[in-house]
């Protein structure tokens, strides 16, 4: 574990690349369970983006909604609010709260999530 300040920070390995499943493909949704957080994973054209996975809203999760890669927006499959990607800032009503976004890096055969706690 390092720090960032005086954050602590941890890289963990949220899968093998040759464990993820073949469908996880460009646009495309996974859930995480990572040291008791639930993580919702999307691949947008290669690169992997990471949020809270449950819905602010009605707490839905959000692995099992949608992804609009044109605007890059998670979309949840209950009440169709809209968080941004990159930011977790909710962009489509009835989302009102943002979700905590993680850092995720493929590298070699990893899929590395980071945790800031």
């Amino acid at each position: 574990m390092s720090s960032c300040g005086d954050v602590p920070v941890k890289s963990i390995v949220a899968a093998r690349a040759d464990r993820l499943p073949e469908d996880f493909l460009d646009g495309t949704l996974r859930h995480f369970e990572i040291m008791g957080y639930d993580i919702a994973v999307a691949n947008v054209g290669g690169t992997f983006y990471g949020l809270d996975a449950a819905c602010t809203y009605q707490w839905a999760n959000l692995a099992d909604g949608s992804v609009d890669k044109d605007r890059m927006v998670l979309i949840c499959p209950s009440c169709k609010g809209g968080w941004d990607l990159k930011t977790g800032q909710p962009v489509d009503p009835p989302a009102k709260f943002p979700l905590t976004v993680y850092e995720v890096l493929a590298s070699g055969d990893d899929l590395i999530l980071t945790f800031t706690y």
